[in-house]
């Protein structure tokens, strides 16, 4: 699990180090990859920031479990980790309602590509 923990905090600081520079890129949507989002700019910038709070999030656990600490943690300390959780969630959320919905601008129909 602590592997798993490392990989996805690496991959979240990574990811969110890139984003926070504001790249453009199209997000296709999982159901109908014909469709998706747009993310430029601020929008990118906020979904970078979400990644480093879930970064955050997963330094919060780790450190608690190096320390040793077992039972239930304080009131303190997961009334942090919720806000967190919050936080990152309301910069993934606001990324998406920022970004620009519309076609897929590489999308191409199953089948349409000519043999040669």
């Amino acid at each position: 699990m602590r592997t798993f923990i490392a990989f996805t905090m690496t991959l979240c600081l990574l990811g969110g180090a890139w984003l926070l520079q504001g790249p453009a890129f199209f997000w296709p949507d999982r159901l109908d990859p014909s469709q998706g989002v747009f993310l430029s700019g601020l929008s990118a910038q906020l979904l970078g920031a979400g990644l480093l709070a879930i970064a955050g999030l997963g330094t919060m656990v780790i450190a608690r479990a190096a320390r040793g600490v077992r039972g239930a943690a304080t009131r303190g300390w997961q009334l942090r980790y919720f806000l967190l959780i919050l936080l990152a969630l309301g910069l993934v959320s606001a990324a998406f309602s920022l970004g620009e919905r519309g076609p897929n601008p590489d999308w191409r129909a199953p089948g349409s590509i000519a043999p040669s």
